[in-house]
C-alpha cells in the first residue's frame, strides 16, 4: 500500500479517485508484522516446494474442493491461499481474518487515511485540528460523511498513526 500511495502522490486526484475504486466498500485485513513482502513470498514459495505444489494442477489437487486453505508463517501469522483470477500467477494470498499480526480495517477508513497520506497531511498534537483535516478530506475528496470525533486508539486515527509510522502496512 505504501508503494501505491507513493505513486498516487504524483498523479492528479481524478486518476487516484478512479484507481481507489478497487478498495470497494468492505473490510480489509492488513498485515502489520515484521516480515517483509519479500519474506512472506519466500516463505510461501518454500511451503509450496515442501508440499510439492509446483504447477497449477498440483495446486488444484492440494486445494481440493476447498475454495481456500490456511497456512502459518514463521512469525505465527496465518495466511489464506486461494486460486487467483490471473492464470499465470494462480496463487493469491492475503492475511487471514483476525490473524496474528493483522488488523481489520473498513474501506472508508482506509480511503480516508490514504487520502490524508496523498495530500501530505500529518497528525497534529491538537485533536480538533486532526478532526477538521479528516473531515475536509472526507468531504472534499471522498464524498464521505464527516466523523463526529477521533479516538487515539481506534478507527481513522489509529490507522493514520500506523501509516505515519515506518512500520505501517506493507
Amino acid at each position: 500500500m505504501k508503494q501505491q500511495i507513493k505513486k498516487w502522490k504524483t498523479e492528479e486526484w481524478n486518476v487516484v479517485e478512479k484507481e481507489m475504486l478497487f478498495l470497494g466498500e468492505n473490510l480489509f485485513d492488513f498485515y502489520i508484522g515484521s516480515l517483509s513482502e519479500e519474506n512472506i513470498c519466500q516463505e510461501i514459495v518454500a511451503f509450496c516446494r515442501e508440499t510439492n505444489i509446483t504447477d497449477f494442477s498440483r495446486f488444484k489437487l492440494w486445494l481440493g474442493s476447498a475454495k481456500y486453505r490456511k497456512i502459518d508463517l514463521s512469525d505465527s501469522s496465518r495466511w489464506i491461499i486461494k486460486q487467483s483470477i490471473n492464470p499465470q500467477r494462480y496463487i493469491h494470498i492475503h492475511p487471514a481474518k483476525y490473524s496474528c499480526h493483522s488488523m481489520r480495517i473498513r474501506a472508508t477508513t482506509l480511503k480516508t487515511v490514504v487520502a490524508l497520506q496523498i495530500q501530505n497531511i500529518s497528525i497534529q498534537e491538537n485533536m480538533q485540528n486532526n478532526l477538521e483535516q479528516v473531515n475536509r478530506i472526507r468531504k472534499n475528496y471522498l464524498q464521505l460523511s464527516p466523523v463526529k470525533s477521533l479516538s487515539h486508539n481506534k478507527g481513522i486515527f489509529k490507522i493514520w498513526r500506523l501509516f505515519e509510522d515506518s512500520s505501517g502496512p506493507k
